[in-house]
């Protein structure tokens, strides 16, 4: 699924600007918000981590980016969609934030955090590196998701449906609407590498 990014990366990303740190702006986030709005700069990709929680700045800037090479904390945010991310290589943490939908992102190599978010769809996303919380949430499917490395919490959802998912590598908890399923059942389709946990 990596390598599947890397050519998605290369293949989308020819006309991009990469950032390599926020160290060379001495105001950090602002000054990178205002780098990328006084020099036009549509897309751009930051070889860093990118800390924003609890920001309640103007987001409009976000836009352009298309690959973060560190951890991305948008936690309690007003953020609420993303137009042209593809991947995270570390976490992405949109807890208690008020992300209504992930764009085109198809890659988390670390944990990602949406819980307690609005979200209802995962979009064109794959594959999360790590573990996956969508606890609280009303999402309905996991749609596109075929890989999670790690826990996958649906629990606090109205999960219908594991859509096209093929792997869990570790706990998978689950809430009591899909407690009608047996787990040989759950594991006939998805291969559950832990307990599965009904809460």
């Amino acid at each position: 699924m990596k390598d599947l990014i890397k050519k998605i990366l290369k293949e989308e990303t020819e006309e991009i600007f990469v950032i390599p740190g926020l160290h060379y702006f001495a105001d950090g986030v602002e000054g990178l918000k205002n780098f990328i709005k006084k020099n036009n700069i549509t897309r751009w990709s930051l070889d860093d981590d990118l800390d924003l929680g609890g920001y309640k700045g103007d987001l409009t800037w976000l836009e352009g980016l298309v690959s973060i090479s560190g951890d991305f904390n948008a936690y309690g945010t007003e953020i609420k969609s993303f137009k042209n991310l593809i991947s995270v290589d570390g976490y992405l943490n949109l807890y208690n934030s008020q992300i209504e939908s992930l764009g085109n992102l198809q890659y988390v190599d670390d944990y990602l955090n949406l819980e307690e978010t609005p979200i209802e769809s995962l979009g064109n996303l794959r594959a999360v590196g790590a573990s996956l919380d969508l606890n609280k949430t009303p999402i309905k499917s996991l749609g596109n998701l075929q890989y999670v490395g790690g826990y996958l919490d649906i629990r606090g959802t109205q999960i219908e449906s594991f859509g096209n998912l093929k792997s869990v590598g570790s706990r998978l908890y689950l809430n009591s609407y899909l407690s009608t399923k047996t787990n040989e059942e759950i594991k006939s389709t998805v291969d559950v590498g832990g307990f599965i946990v009904r809460l």
